[in-house]
């Protein structure tokens, strides 16, 4: 959904691709799907990442910006501490918390405290910023009428881009 621009300079902690996990349904991590892993590898060139606040952003990307009703919307979440400073947990997938559609709460309300993007439980890997996490549940909606539909996240005071997507009737 990106309008890539392969002439944009890549800093140094966006060069690698992501290697992007989700959970099966008996609780064991596999890689994702090659479309959502897609996605991700576009998040260096996407064109509305998150604002930087307090050297934190928050990115929620799709494939697409229209589907069809009831068709699947996999949302895929990237959290990029562009500056130093900042412990980034890389290992997951993660709950993702703070989500939003439309404006209505649409995952579990972000943890208390003053880092919410700090995992409640964590036993992995952390690294110092400058750095990108894409280890995030990849959310998934399906809407049942036509029409736009905007989709943010949010970590107390770090925000996403908001994402808008159209959704059509069958064509």
């Amino acid at each position: 959904m990106s309008d890539r621009d392969e002439d944009d300079e890549i800093p140094d902690h966006l060069q690698r691709s992501p290697n992007l996990f989700v959970h099966r349904a008996d609780g064991t991590v596999e890689e994702a799907p090659a479309a959502d892993q897609a996605v991700a590898d576009d998040y260096p060139h996407w064109p509305d990442k998150g604002p930087v606040v307090d050297g934190k952003r928050l990115t929620v990307m799709t494939a697409r910006d229209t589907y069809e009703v009831g068709e699947e919307v996999r949302v895929i979440h990237a959290f990029e501490a562009p500056e130093p400073g900042v412990d980034v947990y890389v290992m997951g997938p993660k709950p993702v918390y703070g989500e939003h559609i439309d404006g209505t709460l649409a995952t579990t309300p972000p943890p208390d405290g003053d880092e919410p993007w700090v995992p409640q439980q964590y036993d992995g890997a952390v690294i110092a910023s400058p750095a990108v996490d894409y280890n995030y549940e990849v959310t998934t909606y399906r809407f049942a009428e036509p029409g736009r539909h905007v989709i943010r996240w949010e970590l107390g005071p770090v925000t996403s881009n908001t994402l808008e997507i159209t959704v059509v009737e069958e064509t």
